[in-house]
């Protein structure tokens, strides 16, 4: 659909008038806990200060899709006729999740070893026996003949991999969007300036700011996880929520997230600090 409104902006949003609006949208919904509101403004925070989000509709998206992807099966305490039960509920986070059963059944299930060398590169040993190096550039190179990224999930552990010296790591999906497979913790490490720090630590992307950092990243370049798509494919003089689902998981959802970020977009153009 063609669009003549002015979606440019850049800056910080009212968290004030942002919660009371979101309240008005979300409050009936039955995910919705009070307890989120800490965790959701903090990732409006990051954006209001990120100058590479020029763009109300990227915002909307980003906040629909953390909604989506954090919104995690908790145990709850309620009373009922007096007596307290325990109960699952999904509910609404906005905090940085991992990825339900770690990427069981997935290539990038089983565990790999991570050494750092002298030459300031790091060698990465898959559980199958697979060998890669990784310079300070990001650049992977095969170090066994015929190295395929990934391993059999449940396979066994090779002698090369049960040898290595290296520090055993798993490269399951975390963050607010979910970064899975070695290779890309390495990458996005090297994209956020932090040599290999996320590849040698990789709980460090359950921690906020770096989580933002790298869905804003992604969804920017169309790098990571964003499967080579970015928000400019999406949103130009057409608005596509639906279609940016790509960026993320395909199709999974799509109708669902783009309702949502109809909604956020909504509240952000009634929160815009206009007087900075």
């Amino acid at each position: 659909m063609t669009t003549t409104k002015n979606y440019s902006y850049v800056g910080l949003y009212d968290k004030n008038i942002f919660i009371i609006e979101f309240e008005n949208q979300f409050g009936k919904n039955p995910h919705y806990r009070k307890s989120m509101q800490s965790d959701l403004t903090q990732v409006l925070e990051f954006i209001g200060k990120d100058i590479t989000v020029t763009d109300v509709r990227w915002a909307a998206y980003m906040l629909a899709t953390t909604l989506w992807e954090t919104t995690t099966l908790r145990s709850e305490e309620i009373t009922v006729k007096g007596k307290k039960k325990k109960i699952k509920s999904w509910v609404y986070t906005m905090s940085p999740v991992e990825e339900v059963g770690h990427g069981k059944g997935r290539k990038y299930h089983e565990p790999v070893k991570v050494k750092q060398l002298p030459t300031g590169s790091v060698r990465v040993t898959e559980h199958d026996g697979d060998q890669f190096e990784v310079n300070s550039s990001g650049r992977i190179s095969k170090l066994s003949k015929g190295a395929k990224l990934g391993a059999k999930d449940g396979g066994s552990e090779s002698s090369v991999y049960t040898k290595d010296d290296g520090v055993e790591g798993y490269y399951f999906g975390r963050g607010y969007v979910q970064l899975t497979w070695w290779s890309n913790y390495a990458q996005a490490s090297i994209a956020l300036g932090k040599n290999f720090d996320l590849l040698l630590k990789p709980d460090l992307v359950l921690e906020p700011d770096i989580a933002y950092k790298l869905m804003s990243y992604g969804m920017c370049t169309g790098k990571l996880f964003a499967n080579g798509h970015s928000f400019s494919d999406y949103f130009g003089s057409l608005t596509d929520y639906k279609g940016a689902r790509a960026m993320v998981n395909g199709i999974d959802h799509a109708d669902d997230i783009a309702a949502i970020a109809k909604k956020f977009e909504s509240i952000l153009i009634n929160s815009k600090v206009t007087n900075k």
